[in-house]
Order: C-alpha cells, then structure tokens, then sequence
C-alpha cells in the first residue's frame, strides 16, 4: 500500500495517516468499518505526493526557499515565500505516470457509481492534520462539484500547492510541526447535492459537555458554515436519552450551492426557508444517533460533518477526533475563571471558546491588515478564515460579528485556548460597530459577555462592600441585547 498511487476508502483506515493523511484515513475509517452513509470516493497517497515533488524538481526549489523564512512572524516575507512555493508547485507538470493513475481511477470511480464524468469533492487531507492533539483545521483546501479527468487533476495539484499557503506555513511552524516532514493525499469523493450540511460533535464544545452532542446545520453547501459567513442552526441532544434538549434556529440568508456545469456559487436563500430549521428533529436525532455510533467505534468524541442530498438521506462526509475538550478533560482543569461584576455590558456573543481576557480593542475588517495587529489585543472583525492565524495566534481574545460554534475561529480558538466569542450579530449588536480601536473591555468568554473596562481593576476599587452579584445571576438579570 505504501508504494501505490490510489487506494480506495474501502482500502483505508484511520491507521494510515502516514500513507494517506488525516481526513483520507478517517474516510476510509467510516467507509471499512463504522457502516455509516459516506460517499465513495478514493485517496492519491503520500507516495503519490513525494513522487510528484522529486520527479518535477520541486522539493529541492520548496526546501530551498523555506530555508530564506527565518522570522515566521514576518508577514510580508511569508506572503513573499509561500507565493513563491505555490507558484513553483503549480508550474511544475505533473509527472505522465501520476496523470495515467489518477485519470483511471476518476474513470473506474465513475464506473462505479454509473455516472460519466460524475462530479466530486477534493478535499486536500495532509499528514499532519486530525492529530488527537492537533486538528491543524482548515489549513489546506477543499475545491467543490469539480467534473471531468483534467480538472480533476489540475485540482489534486492545488491541494498540493495548498500545503504550502501562508496559513499553513504558519500554523505548522507555530505547532513546532517539521515543514519538511508533512505531505499530502488528496480525497476525491462523489460529490452530495447537499440542500444543507453542518457540523457535529459528539460533546457540547460551549462548555465540554460529554453527555450531550452539539448540530450545527446551515442551507446548502458547508463551507459557509465553516468560514462563518453564515450563523448555522443550533441543537443540544441529550446522549443518553436521545432527546433534543435545546434548539436555537438562525436567520440565514444567503447559501453555497452547485452550478450545473461544476463550481459552486452564492444564492439567496427563499424567503420562506430563511427562518425554517434545516433538519427535522427527526433527521437531528438520525444524526446524533450515526454521531454516536463513530464515537463508540473511536473510542472518543468525534467532529463530524455532513451533508443531506435532495433525496433527504444524510450523509456523513468526515470524521475526526476532537482534540481540544478531550485534552482538556484530560487535565481536569479547564482554566476558566469567575468572576463577579456589574460593570456595563456592552454586547453579548456565543461562548465559543471558554476564558476571560482583559485588553484592548484592534478592529480589522480585511486579513491584509492582520500585521498591524498586536500581540496581546482583543481581535474584532466579521469572521476569521485560516488567513487569519498569526494574528489569532497573537490575540488575548477574538470577538466575531457572524460564525456560529463550528465556524473557523470557534475551532481554532479552542485549539489554541484562547477565550472567544462569535456570532454577536446573531444576538442583536455587531461588535465591529460596538467596539472601537483603542478601548479596554475585558471579554467574558464563558458566558458569552463583553464588558466594558478592566472588569478586575473595577473589582479592586470596590473592596469595601461586598459584591453580590455573580455573572451567572447578571446575565438571567439582564435583558437580551
């Protein structure tokens, strides 16, 4: 297996990271052994990758000019040498045998499902990603509804290419992950003509909750979801008993769909579904029910997507362990503080990642401005992307306008434990429009409040009488934002 170019999911399992990466391995996982619905698809492997950079030259060129990054932390020569190392990759042709295997393979997929040309997901799946202590999310691309041999292959060159962004130089870098030691396999899936999709993880990730499993879903493709352009549809299902506990529905307005030709474009969503829950509660408990199922087959709570056709059959598209509750619980200590205050509540946000941070405010609409950002501020903008890392990596908190507890910056912040808040225009009030540059707020991460001023410098001056009110009876006191 370690010397071939494609191994079906049928072929694979979670133990072959090193030959096909995280997210191929765990397909392969879900496909051999748990029996839920995935989509067939097949894996190029590591093999195929090493080939792919010794036979066009191209390792020695990437190694040579990651050996010029000697200050991660310099934004404008990162951008200037990752540019240059995708570059390379995508100039480089791709080798007549890797073409030959990939091109029979897309075919012999095709075959199988009793579809010429069938259309696919591509999702880049790196040696490195999924770890149980690291998930590295987003950090590589995933290209949607591709057709046909020769945009198939242009877009296993991309993933390629894709290890090497910015973001991922980063990332690896501050994970102390050897560059030269990551590779990359590319899963090509049969692609779900997904109505809606989401996430799923067999615990709550608000506060660690093993005994309940958290659904996130949003209308049309996932990736909205994902990138936080969208706040998803929210439920709580108790494990045990198997019973919804708590629903919150979303305003969702715009979705990622499939053009008829390939690609994927944004609509509108129809007035009459934009307020609509995505899932039933019977298609919820399906779920959580198949959720159950990958966790006792790990032997660990799982993140989870997936996707339902316009058939109504769900589908489960990936798995994973989930990395930051578990190391967490693992500790027993989640290092969230208490605190009591009646400082002026300023907005209110969901409790993406547990914490309290006290600093100040730097708001960044647009991730080329991310080197402007200090270490030690509070980040505010509209959503994070993994463009966003270094200067997530630098921030005392992060408050976002839209994203729900799935999105980019709730995972992120939560590997990287730092106290976030996301989704405060789902609330009522946009951070980007409440909180200016400059100011002091101490950020309540827990449960979901931001105050305005140094919230422990305030409690210092009030020594001489006791303090009453705790958060948790604050916030039943106080009125929805």
């Amino acid at each position: 297996m370690s010397t071939r170019n494609i191994l079906w999911f049928d072929e694979i399992n979670r133990d072959d990271v090193a030959i096909v990466g995280g997210k191929s391995s765990s397909l392969g996982e879900l496909t051999s052994h748990v029996k839920v619905p995935v989509p067939y698809g097949f894996a190029t492997t590591v093999h195929a990758y090493r080939h792919f950079m010794d036979a066009s030259g191209v390792n020695d060129k990437v190694n040579l000019l990651l050996a010029k990054l000697d200050d991660i932390e310099n934004t404008d020569l990162l951008h200037e040498i990752g540019t240059q190392i995708r570059a390379t990759i995508m100039q480089a042709p791709m080798p007549a045998d890797l073409a030959q295997d990939f091109s029979a393979a897309y075919q012999q997929l095709a075959q199988r499902v009793g579809q010429t040309d069938p259309f696919v997901a591509i999702r880049s799946s790196a040696t490195s990603e999924d770890l149980p202590d690291a998930s590295f999310a987003g950090q590589q691309d995933t290209y949607l509804n591709i057709k046909g041999t020769d945009d198939v292959i242009a877009k296993i060159k991309e993933c390629y290419a894709s290890l090497f962004t910015d973001r991922a130089i980063y990332y690896r870098a501050k994970q102390a992950f050897p560059q030269e030691k990551v590779a990359l396999s590319a899963a090509v899936q049969m692609m779900i003509p997904a109505v809606a999709s989401g996430i799923m993880f067999t615990l709550n990730v608000a506060d660690g909750n093993t005994s309940q499993i958290m659904i996130d879903g949003i209308w049309g493709l996932g990736e909205y979801n994902v990138q936080g352009i969208v706040t998803p549809d929210d439920w709580l299902v108790d494990k045990q008993h198997m019973q919804i506990v708590s629903r919150t529905i979303a305003t969702q307005d715009v979705m990622l769909t499939r053009k008829p030709d390939g690609g994927v474009v944004e609509q509108k969503v129809a007035p009459d579904k934009a307020n609509q829950a995505v899932l039933t509660d019977e298609q919820v408990l399906q779920l959580a029910e198949y959720g159950k199922k990958i966790e006792q087959h790990y032997g660990c709570c799982v993140d989870t997507e997936w996707a339902l056709d316009n058939h109504n059959k769900l589908w489960m598209v990936q798995a994973r362990p989930e990395t930051v509750w578990s190391k967490q619980h693992s500790q027993n200590d989640d290092g969230v503080k208490t605190m009591e205050t009646t400082q002026k509540v300023l907005l209110r946000g969901l409790p993406a990642s547990p914490g309290v941070a006290t600093g100040i405010v730097h708001v960044i609409d647009d991730p080329q401005n991310i080197d402007e950002f200090k270490q030690g501020e509070i980040l505010v903008t509209t959503m994070t992307s993994p463009d966003w890392v270094p200067a997530m990596e630098k921030a005392a908190g992060i408050i976002t306008d839209s994203g729900g507890m799935t999105c980019h910056a709730a995972i992120v912040s939560r590997e990287m434990q730092i106290p976030c808040l996301v989704g405060t225009k789902s609330l009522g009030a946009s951070a980007m429009a409440t909180l200016k540059t400059g100011q002091e707020i101490t950020l309540d991460a827990k449960n979901g409040v931001v105050y305005a001023g140094n919230v422990t410098v305030a409690q210092s001056h009030t020594t001489n009488q006791p303090l009453l009110i705790t958060l948790n009876t604050l916030h039943q006191q106080l009125p929805k934002l």
